[in-house]
């Protein structure tokens, strides 16, 4: 029946069914309440059958749920019925049950059984569940399909709806569970973390409605399951109304209910882990058992099974026994397990595992021990939902994140689980690996191998990695990432291969950074297959060092050792080797792999350790051919800054690595002169051996060096941080088989390196010595006996420029310099056996220069070589090394024809050095060629520049024979006697470049001549003039060189030494005017000795040198006819010079003459056979020079009393027969007797005794004396007692002859030398009425040490002006230094000028002047240029009126200097150009002084509006008129008279003229003292010693002789001290010359000096009108003002009559 209600918005509709009557009995019921409980036991017993009905009635929007805790109904044909009463829906079932249930469809039920059987029993408890307001999402599914029902969120796989309430029912057979496997569950998060209770907003229920097992879940979960213990599920999901997330999906599946596992023996532990075991274990498993464990763990949870024992019957297929492991949500976990297996594990992918074991009746083992561990999966995330996972394949790629666009992970953990067969492990590559670093314990990547006993297999990291390798040792591998950091933080992409295990279970891992790794393993001699992983940090390599590696009958397909890096898969195969050797992986794993048969021996010995890996960069390579190229320029730049890019050169075992670097400009430049590179900055290359560990790091700038590495493995490490504008290397390397028993590195900075000892044969030994690349090696051989050289040889070679040479036989000391860093000393004997020493050789490090350019190596005989004019930028202490090498037997010479001079020796200069004997020389001031010969076989020389230029040079060498005993000398003089020891020597003399020798030496003479045997060849070793001399004069013998270097190579005789002396003489600079005249003609006069540009004047600046050169037996005679050079000053000869110097004697005595001035003819004779002659001007004042000849003179023999030099400035002379007593001379005598005196001398012979044989002319006896300049000659016999006999120069010959006849007394004389007077050239005498004069050179400057006079003479009544229209003189204080003295003839005192003065005027008071010009010897000046004019005196007699109209003159009182007259009045009056007005000076002023301020006489001169009268001493006073007229008066009275005055008056521009004031004279400080006149007198203050009175201003003169000057000297001051003595004060004035002293005053410490120019003072003392104190007090003394010697004018001075002959008879 359908019924409607009338409301229109209140209605129902309803349906209605008929139903039988439920039974009547105790055990039927109606049920209403909301839950209940139903039991059939509890009804009363009924004896005769019947049915059995329990309704339940909920409400409408309710369903009914029925819940079975027990249920047998064991008769099937009455089965038990649940019915909805409205839907229809009905269950029968029979049988035993227990927790299972049944759910309406509707609010009714009905439930009924039969109970004829007592068995029967029926207990459940029923609910009443609240149907979902959303019927769409809330179905009850009934039966489950086979292949499972897929259910989801309402919108899956978008956001679920807001406000959901949806319930879904599933209902099976009471025979099975439900399995709910879910693939996606994402809802909104749990208010607390962690806690699954928490789930309050959105949230899913599952029920299990048997038994009451209920998991409310929200959030987001990996794969997991749900499994249910009986046959309903009820599935709830609720959602607020806030956020929407996609919800879930599942597939749900009906099982069939396990029965409990009677196989398998579970044990809980203590940390809530079980073990697992077969039944019995460890006895045998029983027979046909099969049973299955089910674990049931949280949705966030995994299941790990450790297997620590296996051994199941084997099967193929495991078919027989096996156990096997699902997993609810996946499957099969693995393949069937059976066999025996080493220890393993087997992970879940999810939270329910199922495992189960079955035995068949054949075969039992012992089974199987397994620890089973519950373990948390990582929270599931948004970002890591992809990211946790279980792999399976045997090979793949996994990549976080799993999309390549996607970000890195970030925030959540992953967990990757890999899974091999028990039988297999895993390798992970990783090709990329980045992760944040910035906190390493929130995030990072964990690798390990699942074990849960034992030592696990594990690793943590993090950062940005380079590519790395991680091999488990176990079956299953776990990866877990943790990622707490929001910021996207983890990135990787590893590969993953499955691998088999060791066969023999011979397995080993060291993870440790060093260990040792021995073969066979302890324990494991019986394993034919080995492996070991060596595991380090992914930024470190392993280095694998070998010192053993021996395997018997080495046959590597059989015995072997494979050495793999698990992440290139680079490997090497090795069998057997003698050699230590190492080997580097590429990544952070090695695999080695050892093969043998048991029967054979084998052994390996090794130690490894790890090294840090760069950085990933395309730069980084790893060499293993024999040879190759390696340049930083193959990479772009970006690929290698910041980064350590390192290259790895392996070569095989037996070799070294020899690396040449052709160009390297990296980083920091070298200093010079350091030891070792030091490179303080972040650019650089490192060179290491990985085998030793020996490393060099280097930077800066190198052209060509080499490293050797000591064995088979080298990394060269590129490091560069910036941005470089250039940073680059290029170098080669190659392999070098090492030397089995002889192979040494040496890198000590020096060391000795010996043949093998004893000398055996068939012996072969190398010795490399490694050096810094800024260097080079240089071997210094001591000791060399090495032959016969078919087969025993030392060869060298050069590493980098393989520059080879050998060498055998015998040598002395020699030497040998590398072109590079690196040389190898390689030594080989021959089979047969000698006598020999071997060698012995000393070896260093030498520095080389750091740029190519600058290097140079020569081995050729004879070259020249030009040093390149070029600038080294941004190099400190530049330097060019220059190597000259020749062969053992051989010695350098070497010379130096240009070198750019400078003169401090710490800026630049060249530095030589015998590279054997270190002897060494450094040269600096170099003008001149020069040479320098080695000792040996080479050189170095070093041109070096503290600034950035080079000095240029060119230089040549060559080659000489070492042969004789050497002798060197290297002194500045000395002397060396060679004996006749040896019959050769080759002494080599050696000093500084700007230097020449002087050798002098003596040999005994012979007569006879022996030029092949005895002989001296001197040579000099830059221009290669050389001197032979056989004939040995019987005395000094002597020889002047060009260059500072001889080669003397002498013979000799037995019995005759020889004795060398020698001197260095610094040489004048290259110039063209020096010379070498050698000549061996005697008595020739010769021409052409004269200064440049002679008769001119000769050049300023200047420095000539002359060498004369005669043979052994000559000496050399100079004659100057004209000789005029810049005159001396008070050093002598400073200026312009010519120095003569004997070289014959300079080992006696210094036989040299410095002249200059203006000379008469002069002569210079030498003792021996050579003569040095310097010429040198300076600067300023140049003269003609002179003009001379030479005469070659043959040198008298040495014989008793006769043939001597005299050169004293006095002696005796006498025939041979005085000196020994004897009263008459031999017959046949031809003695010389030379006196030689210096050029400023003449010689007085004074014959006291002369009695030789007369004859006219003088013929047979006589003797001859000549003046070596002028010729003057007398030759002289007969008697002539006191005969005096007087040069005209400075040299003079006696020659005594005697023939065969008569014989008488002889002579005896004595001789002095007479100082002559040099000529002088500036003095002039004026006589003109009007004229010029200058002083020298005007308008150059003067010379120094000058004393002109210019004498000026007028007739007598006229004086002499004086106008210096240009002045400029050297200041000094008081003019001490040069000066201007201007001065009467006669009378007054000088006055000095110095300093510059615009426009000087000076006027005579006398006829008659002198102008006198004096300079010091330092500073010059431009000088003066002057006119004078003669003017006359208006000198009145009488005192008539007198009227001046030149524009100049001169006037003065009556009678002056005289005493004017009483009762005068005398007028002067002066008219100039009417535009023009008068200046007048009285040059000197005394008339009476006043009285009470009246003056008696006086001068009236009229100024402006009155008229001036002038009285008392006013003189230096001016006074300018205002007109061009002007009338001057003299008055005198009847009483005192005094001299007058003497006035000089000038007319001058109106416009220049100043206002002048006349000045009032200053009173006497004291009428007693006013005028002091002795020479010596008293002064002081007023009142002295009371205070001296206030507001005073007076004066003191002091006057004394003329031609005096005076000495005033205060010897006690006590004024008044203020600031500059303004206001009580002493000043002292010098009225002759105007100068003053300061102001003084305040006290003193000392007495105060001063000195007057003149014979005028006057004293100023002046106070103010406050403080007095007690004033002064001192004395004054006069004294004489010495006049210089005046000067002769120049003129022609009388010659000596000259007698050719003189005679006088008996």
């Amino acid at each position: 029946m359908n019924a409607l209600s009338s409301k229109v918005f209140n209605r129902f509709n309803a349906t209605y069914i008929t139903l039988e009557k439920a039974p009547s009995n105790g055990c039927s019921i109606v049920l209403v309440n909301e839950i209940g409980r139903y039991s059939s036991s509890t009804e009363v017993h009924v004896k005769t059958p019947w049915s059995c009905e329990a309704v339940i009635l909920a409400h409408p929007n309710e369903r009914v749920l029925v819940s079975f805790k027990d249920l047998y109904i064991p008769n099937c044909d009455h089965k038990i019925e649940m019915r909805d009463l409205l839907t229809g829906r009905s269950k029968a079932v029979c049988g035993k049950h227990a927790f299972v249930s049944w759910t309406s469809d509707s609010n009714q039920v009905a439930i009924t059984f039969d109970r004829s059987d007592s068995r029967t029993s029926v207990l459940f408890e029923y609910e009443f569940l609240l149907r979902s307001r959303n019927e769409s999402c809330s179905p009850l599914v009934v039966g489950l399909p086979a292949d499972g029902l897929r259910l989801t969120s309402p919108l899956f796989p978008r956001p679920y709806p807001s406000n959901l309430d949806c319930q879904i029912i599933l209902h099976t057979d009471f025979n099975q569970v439900i399995s709910l496997n879910f693939s996606e569950f994402t809802l909104e998060p749990a208010t607390e973390t962690n806690k699954i209770d928490s789930c309050v907003n959105d949230y899913l229920q599952i029920r299990d409605i048997a038994t009451e097992r209920i998991s409310r879940l929200c959030g987001s979960y990996h794969n997991f399951s749900w499994t249910s213990h009986s046959n309903e599920v009820v599935l709830t999901l609720r959602t607020n109304h806030l956020l929407d997330y996609i919800g879930y999906s599942l597939i749900a599946k009906s099982l069939f209910r396990l029965s409990n596992p009677d196989c398998v023996t579970i044990t809980q532990t203590a940390d809530n882990g079980y073990v697992l075991t077969s039944l019995n274990y460890p006895d045998e498993y029983p027979m046909d058992a099969s049973c299955t464990v089910f674990f049931q763990e949280y949705p966030n949870r995994y299941i790990i099974f450790d297997f620590e024992d296996f051994d199941v019957e084997d099967s193929e297929d495991c078919t027989n026994d096996y156990l096997e492991l699902t997993s609810s949500t996946s499957g099969p976990l693995c393949a069937r397990l059976c066999g025996k297996k080493e220890p393993f594990s087997v992970t879940s992918d999810s939270n329910e595992v199922s495992i189960t074991f079955k035995t068949n009746s054949k075969i039992q083992k012992s089974g199987f021990k397994a620890y089973c561990s519950i373990v948390n999966r990582p929270p599931r995330t948004l970002e890591n939902t992809e990211c946790s996972t279980m792999l399976r394949e045997k090979s793949g790629r996994i990549q976080l994140p799993t999309n390549p666009d996607w970000p890195p992970i970030r925030g959540s953990d992953c967990l990757i689980v890999i899974h091999a067969e028990p039988d297999e492990r895993i390798r992970l590559n990783f090709i990329d690996f980045v992760v944040s670093d910035l906190d390493s314990d929130r995030d990072f990547v964990e690798l390990y191998d699942i074990s849960l006993s034992g030592k696990t297999n594990k690793a943590t990291y993090s950062g940005h990695l380079h590519p790395f390798s991680w091999t488990s040792f176990r079956n299953e591998l776990v990866i877990y990432v943790r990622d707490e950091n929001e910021i996207s933080s983890v990135s990787f992409i590893a590969d993953y291969e499955i691998l088999p295990r060791s066969e023999d279970g011979c397995e080993l891992l060291f993870t440790n950074p060093t260990g040792i790794i021995s073969w066979p393993f302890d324990g494991e001699s019986k394993a034919e297959h080995c492996t070991v992983i060596i595991r380090t940090d992914p930024d470190k390599r392993v280095l694998i060092t070998f010192k053993t590696v021996r395997m018997d009958m080495a046959d590597c397909s059989q015995h072997s050792m494979t050495i793999k890096d698990t992440t290139t898969k680079r490997q090497s195969q090795y069998c057997s080797t003698l050699w230590e050797f190492s080997w580097l992986s590429d990544s952070d794993e090695v695999e080695m792999e050892f093969t043998r048969q048991l029967t054979n021996f084998a052994q390996v010995q090794a130690m490894y350790g790890v090294i840090p890996r760069t950085r990933i960069a395309a730069f980084n390579q790893f060499l293993t051919a024999p040879e190759g190229i390696i340049s930083s320029l193959e990479h772009n730049r970006d690929e290698i800054i910041g980064k350590n890019c390192t290259i790895f050169i392996q070569v095989e075992p037996e070799n070294s690595v020899v690396v040449t670097l052709t160009d390297f400009l990296i980083g920091d430049e070298q200093a010079e002169n350091t030891a070792t590179i030091t490179c303080t900055g972040q650019q650089f290359l490192e060179i290491k051996d990985l085998t030793t560990g020996r490393t060099n790091v280097y930077c800066g700038e190198f052209d060509l060096f080499t490293w050797t590495s000591d064995f088979n493995l080298v990394a060269i490490t590129f490091h560069i941080t910036t941005y470089p504008t250039y940073n680059v290397f290029r170098a080669v390397y190659r392999s070098l088989q090492q030397i089995e028993g002889c192979d040494n590195r040496l890198t000590a900075p020096t060391g000795i390196i010996e043949s093998p000892q004893p000398y055996n044969p068939n012996t072969n030994c190398r010795n490399i010595v490694h050096s810094e690349p800024g260097n080079l090696v240089t071997l210094t051989f001591t000791n060399f006996e090495v032959q016969p050289c078919e087969t025993d040889h030392v060869k060298l070679i050069d590493l980098g420029t393989l520059r080879t040479e050998v060498f055998c036989g015998s040598f002395d000391l020699f030497s040998w310099t590398s072109d590079t860093n690196e040389v190898s000393v390689y030594f080989v004997s021959g089979p047969k056996y000698m006598r020999n020493t071997g060698f012995k050789t000393e070896y260093r490090h030498v520095q080389r220069p750091l740029v190519n350019e600058c290097y140079l190596r020569k081995h050729d005989t004879t070259e020249l070589v030009t040093l390149p004019d070029f600038t080294i930028k941004d190099v400190q202490n530049a330097e060019c090394i220059i190597y000259v090498y020749n062969t053992p037997d051989n010695r350098i010479q070497f010379t130096v024809e240009e070198f750019d001079e400078v003169f401090n020796c710490s800026d630049s200069g060249i530095e030589l050095t015998d590279v054997a004997t270190e002897r060494t020389n450094t040269y600096c001031t170099i003008s001149h060629s020069f040479s320098w010969t080695a000792d040996t076989n080479e050189i170095k020389i070093r041109v070096f520049a503290k600034k950035d230029k080079l000095p240029r040079m060119i230089a040549k060498w060559k080659s000489v024979a070492r042969i004789g005993e050497p002798v060197i000398s290297l002194e500045d003089s000395g002397h060396i006697k060679l004996t006749s020891t040896f019959p050769t020597y080759q002494y080599l003399i050696h000093v500084e470049p700007n230097y020449r020798l002087i050798i002098n030496y003596m040999h005994e003479h012979d007569a006879i001549q022996h030029c092949n045997i005895d002989s001296i060849k001197i040579t000099d070793s830059t221009t290669l003039r050389f001197f032979q001399d056989c004939t040995f004069f019987d005395g000094i013998m002597s020889w002047v060189s060009d260059s500072n270097e001889v080669i003397i190579d002498a013979k000799q005789i037995a019995g005759h030494d020889t004795v060398l002396y020698y001197t260095r003489v610094l040489k004048a600079a290259p110039s063209e005017c020096n010379k070498v005249i050698t000549s061996d003609t005697n008595l020739e006069t010769n021409s052409g000795l004269e200064t440049a540009n002679y008769p001119g004047m000769y050049p300023n600046e200047l420095v000539c040198d002359m060498i004369m050169q005669t043979t052994s037996d000559n000496r050399i005679q100079v004659v100057f006819k004209k000789f005029w050079l810049e005159i001396p000053n008070h050093m002598g000869c400073h200026n312009d010079y010519l120095n003569v110097s004997d070289t014959s004697v300079g080992f006696h005595y210094d036989h040299s003459e410095r002249i200059c001035g203006r000379l008469e003819p002069i002569s210079w004779t030498s003792e021996g056979n050579s003569l040095l002659l310097r010429l040198q001007t300076d600067k300023t004042i140049a003269r003609t020079g002179y003009i001379a000849t030479y005469t070659i003179l043959k040198r008298p023999q040495p014989a008793p009393h006769c043939n001597k030099t005299y050169l004293g400035p006095n002696g005796v002379i006498s025939s041979p027969n005085f000196a020994v007593g004897l009263p008459q001379y031999s017959n046949d005598l031809l003695c010389y007797y030379f006196i030689k005196g210096n050029v400023l001398e003449r010689i007085l012979v004074h014959f006291v005794i002369f009695d030789v044989e007369l004859q006219t002319p003088c013929q047979p006896d006589y003797v001859q004396i000549e003046d070596v300049a002028t010729r003057k000659t007398n030759i002289i016999c007969g008697e002539h007692p006191n005969y005096i006999w007087e040069s005209e120069s400075n040299e003079v010959n006696i020659t005594f002859i005697t023939d065969g006849s008569r014989t008488f007394r002889g002579f005896n004389a004595t001789y002095t030398m007479e100082h002559k007077q040099g000529i002088s050239y500036c003095d002039e005498t004026l006589t003109d009425t009007t004229g010029t004069f200058h002083s020298p050179d005007f308008p150059a400057k003067y010379p120094n040490d000058l004393n002109c006079v210019y004498t000026i003479i007028a007739d007598p009544g006229h004086f002499i002006e004086v106008i210096f229209e240009f002045f400029q003189l050297e200041t000094s204080p008081h003019c001490t230094n040069d000066y201007v003295s201007l001065s009467n003839v006669g009378e007054g005192t000088s006055q000095r000028y110095c300093d510059k003065h615009n426009l000087l005027k000076w006027n005579s008071t006398t006829n008659s002047a002198t102008v006198t010009l004096h300079s010091d010897h330092v500073i010059t000046d431009n000088g003066f240029k002057a006119t004078y004019k003669i003017h006359q005196v208006f000198q009145p007699e009488t005192c008539s009126p007198i009227h001046l109209t030149t524009s100049s003159g001169m006037f003065q009182s009556p009678n002056y200097p005289s005493n004017y007259e009483n009762n005068l009045e005398c007028t002067y009056r002066i008219t100039v150009n009417p535009s023009r007005v008068i200046r007048i000076e009285f040059i000197e002023f005394e008339i009476e002084e006043p009285q009470s301020g009246f003056c008696a006489d006086y001068l009236q001169i009229p100024y402006a509006t009155q008229n001036l009268k002038l009285c008392g001493n006013l003189e230096k006073n001016v006074y300018i008129t205002d007109s061009n007229d002007v009338l001057l008066t003299l008055i005198t009275d009847g009483s005192n008279t005094l001299k007058g005055f003497k006035a000089m008056y000038t007319s001058v521009t109106m416009s220049d003229t100043p206002v002048t004031v006349a000045p009032t004279p200053l009173p006497f400080c004291s009428v007693e003292t006013s005028r002091l006149t002795g020479s010596y007198d008293i002064i002081h203050s007023l009142n002295f010693p009371a205070y001296y009175p206030n507001n005073v201003k007076c004066r003191t003169i002091i006057e004394t002789k003329k031609n005096t000057r005076i000495i005033i000297t205060i010897r006690f001051m006590d004024i008044e001290n203020y600031k500059l003595c303004d206001w009580d004060y002493l000043q002292i004035f010098d009225d002759v010359s105007g100068r003053s002293t300061e102001k003084l005053c305040g006290s003193l410490d000392a007495p105060f000096v001063w000195e007057s120019d003149g014979n005028l003072v006057t004293m100023i003392f002046k106070s103010d009108d406050i403080l007095a104190r007690t004033g002064y007090y001192g004395t004054y003394q006069s004294v004489e003002i010495v006049a210089p010697t005046p000067f002769k004018k120049p003129g022609s001075k009388p010659k000596p009559d000259k007698n050719s002959y003189i005679g006088f008879g008996r």
